[in-house]
């Protein structure tokens, strides 16, 4: 690691080499080392897939695009659903013969998906088994489904799509049945296909969260998705961790990378507890799969370290996890460490960084709940509002480079100008700050900032004060809009089972703790917070709802 003296300047480089073979040649070369080792399990619904078997399952998929479906390298296809095995092998088959697949993440709109097909050119829409609403879902996006022949549809509002394909209850008029697509003893042909797919065709297209309009897209290579999580092996004993549980639903980015490129990168086997997201489906089968590894989200960190359902459970295989996202106490860490032997890691990213850019693996209280050094091959700096470089210390944006992060937004020139300087670097949205050491502290979003009589205040420092408190479980600060300082400051939480206090109690710890100038004025306590279609908490419904408790002045004057 190289940290400059003043400027907040930091980089981790790598010995390690880059993968250079495509999804499908990493395929290979793990079914050469370990055939018979499971590559995934899906619990809930009793299916077990080898790396052989995979391979030959998804060899016939491939085939039947080829021969049947007519699609080639270069198209485009869609996928939606709930977690089931349909999923990476229908993915598996299209990245083997160079045809890009985009993720749809249930939650948002009919018409932002068709949107979205209609940006990517898709030639066919995929939807699992589950949940059983899809079909409708497809049929609100394309009004002509119901009547269409199957393999045969003419869409007006969506020309190039041709396929609508489906498995179990949702395999209805108008749809192909998967089971239908493969077609056996076509290695040859589809072996063709393969030596023409690079490094460098689009392997997958992942939805943003869309939290200021239309999900924007961000298009992964086949180079990109081998090679931005192969650090792993550098810090942990690989045969330790060798299951990993995927909770999340496979069209987020974590997901992928973990359930779907894992297993090819480092051999391991992915478990998937249940369709969706289900914290003690998520027990049982760590329990019964023995896993090793898991990436939580915050709420799910804190059920596995307070909620006494976890007692039922044997969770002992567990050696570690990763969260991110929010701010993280340190006695947090402490408890999984101390309770459940777990080591747990805090990450920075976003979907345009491929899931991290930096991580905590120091096992120390004093850099638990910062982000942690770049990842190998990772350049970061904070620079001020004219992108030059803060000096060690000083807050200003967070700013990225690397070999593995994304060039740009699918078809969306503009927002990739406004993202991606001149020079590659990519602007993260994020005020952070990083120490001595090269460690990196995220103070919150820039778009977050609120300001409160002419004072910036940055949400995640107010968060990472009140969330020390043992009764907090989460937190959440949103700016409420004020007549007389322009907006105030406004301190939402969850607390934690058990524990009963009041906001006045909440105010009271927090006094002292920041300047007056910046002091919160409001404190509430909610059950929960709703969550957007990414799982991340929804700010925007969380600010109208703590408006519409805090009583405010109709005028000035009052």
């Amino acid at each position: 690691m190289a940290l400059s003296r003043k400027k907040s300047y930091v980089h981790t480089p790598s010995l390690k080499p880059f993968i250079g073979l495509t999804m499908h040649e990493m395929l290979e070369e793990r079914v050469k080392k370990n055939p018979d080792r499971e590559m995934l399990v899906f619990v809930r619904d009793n299916e077990r897939v080898t790396f052989a078997e995979f391979k030959k399952m998804v060899i016939d998929l491939a085939a039947g695009f080829l021969l049947k479906l007519g699609l080639r390298r270069g198209d485009r296809i869609a996928v939606i659903g709930a977690n089931h095995v349909e999923w990476p092998l229908l993915t598996g088959a299209a990245r083997a013969i160079g045809v890009g697949v985009t993720y749809l993440l249930i939650g948002n709109t009919s018409q932002a998906f068709q949107k979205i097909l209609l940006q990517v050119s898709c030639k066919a829409l995929f939807i699992t088994r589950s949940p059983d609403t899809l079909y409708s879902m497809a049929c609100e996006m394309i009004p002509e489904l119901s009547e269409s022949i199957p393999g045969d549809l003419n869409s007006k509002q969506l020309p190039d799509l041709k396929k609508v394909i489906a498995t179990g209850s949702n395999c209805k008029s108008g749809t192909l049945n998967f089971a239908d697509i493969s077609i056996s003893g076509c290695e040859e042909e589809v072996a063709k296909a393969a030596k023409k797919v690079t490094i460098d065709d689009i392997s997958h297209i992942v939805m943003t969260s869309g939290t200021t309009g239309l999900p924007k897209t961000v298009p992964y290579t086949h180079f990109l998705a081998l090679n931005c999580n192969t650090f792993v092996p550098d810090q942990f004993d690989e045969k330790q961790i060798n299951k990993f549980a995927c909770i999340g639903n496979m069209a987020y980015v974590v997901s992928i990378q973990n359930g779907e490129v894992a297993p090819l990168v480092f051999g391991t086997t992915s478990v998937f507890p249940s369709p969706t997201i289900n914290f003690e489906k998520f027990l049982q089968a760590v329990e019964a799969e023995r896993c090793c590894a898991f990436t939580l989200m915050i709420s799910g960190v804190v059920n596995l370290a307070y909620n006494p359902i976890c007692d039922k459970y044997d969770l002992s295989s567990l050696k570690l996890g990763i969260t991110g996202g929010s701010p993280i106490p340190p006695a947090l860490f402490l408890e999984l460490k101390n309770k459940r032997g777990i080591r747990l890691l805090n990450a920075y990213g976003s979907t345009e960084a491929y899931t991290m850019t930096s991580l905590t693996v120091d096992d120390g209280p004093d850099v638990w709940s910062m982000s942690g050094r770049p990842l190998p091959n990772v350049e970061l700096q904070i620079v001020d509002e004219e992108g030059c470089p803060v000096e060690v210390g000083e807050k200003g944006e967070v700013w990225i480079r690397s070999p593995v992060v994304f060039k740009g937004y699918y078809g969306n020139i503009e927002k990739t100008q406004q993202m991606i300087t001149e020079n590659g670097w990519i602007k993260m949205g994020d005020v952070g700050k990083v120490n001595e050491d090269g460690y990196l502290t995220i103070v919150g979003r820039i778009k977050d900032i609120i300001i409160r009589g002419g004072n910036n205040v940055h949400p995640s420092e107010v968060e990472n004060k009140i969330i020390t408190h043992p009764a907090v479980k989460s937190a959440q600060v949103v700016s409420i809009p004020d007549y007389r300082i322009g907006e105030d400051v406004c301190v939402c939480v969850t607390l934690n089972e058990g524990y009963d206090v009041t906001e006045g109690e909440l105010k009271t710890f927090f006094a002292g703790k920041m300047s007056d100038l910046i002091q919160p004025t409001y404190f509430l306590i909610f059950d929960s917070f709703q969550s957007g279609a990414t799982g991340k908490v929804d700010r925007k419904k969380l600010r109208e709802m703590a408006i519409g408790r805090i009583k405010l002045p109709d005028t000035p004057y009052n």
